[in-house]
């Protein structure tokens, strides 16, 4: 017998004002979160993504630099922002080389500074823990290292160095920041943790594929569909209902 999902929007979402998506790339945010995103901002939520980079060696064609792919992935990242939801003021592109993020004070700091100006209630992210992704018995993929060390970087930015106000004390200086705390996050590309939980982003399946179908280097209209397909759709529902999963963790 296949197992009743339940959805736990509102018991996650029902207090909470702010929340902020941190992604390595343009397009992460997308495959990951999309339909609950736009569930989000539909919601009168606000939502702010950061991007450690711009993608600009996802490629495999010869014909472009990575010059020319970075400025054309954060077009697209902003174009699909707007598709779902996400205000340019809330759209932060932190410039890090695509392939180059590292688990250092540096990204440390420049996520931490988004912290505290942004004062989230709960942060999104990528699996911290897992180098090999299991979907399911036949299907494994490579968490990519920058997926890896972004998730890690921002657990370590969200504490202890965005609360403690001896790290990284010039970022004070800016009347919008101040010490801030985060202790819930829900972290995507986990399938089968014990921290499981469901969100339905059935009404929000369109817009989830229309933002990722914005990331025309990347993806054709049919990927954009395919991978909605391929994440949202579980066999409890065969014809109905779609699911994005997370683990959803509270770290007091």
């Amino acid at each position: 017998m296949n197992q009743q999902i339940t959805d736990s929007y509102q018991q996650i979402f029902k207090d909470k004002n702010k929340i902020l998506a941190v992604f390595a790339h343009p397009d992460d945010l997308e495959l990951y979160a999309g339909g609950l995103i736009s569930r989000l901002t539909s919601d009168g939520k606000t939502v702010r993504s950061v991007k450690i980079t711009n993608g600009d060696m996802g490629s495999r064609q010869e014909n472009v630099t990575s010059q020319q792919l970075g400025q054309l992935r954060q077009t697209e990242d902003k174009n699909s922002m707007t598709v779902l939801g996400i205000l340019p003021e809330n759209n932060i592109y932190l410039q890090i080389p695509d392939g180059q993020v590292e688990n250092n004070l540096e990204i440390i700091g420049l996520i931490a500074q988004q912290i505290r100006l942004f004062k989230p209630d709960l942060i999104i992210t990528h699996n911290p823990e897992n180098k090999i992704i299991r979907f399911d018995k036949d299907v494994n993929w490579v968490n990519h290292r920058d997926h890896f060390n972004t998730a890690n970087t921002t657990l370590d930015a969200a504490f202890p160095y965005s609360r403690d106000i001896l790290f990284f004390p010039e970022q004070l200086k800016n009347s919008n920041a101040s010490s801030h705390s985060v202790s819930e996050f829900l972290l995507v590309d986990y399938y089968d943790h014990p921290d499981l939980v469901y969100i339905d982003v059935t009404s929000n399946i369109d817009q989830r594929v229309k933002g990722h179908a914005c990331h025309s280097s990347q993806y054709s209209p049919k990927d954009a569909q395919d991978s909605a397909d391929f994440f949202t759709a579980l066999s409890q529902y065969p014809e109905g209902k779609r699911f994005e999963r997370f683990r959803y963790v509270v770290a007091d």
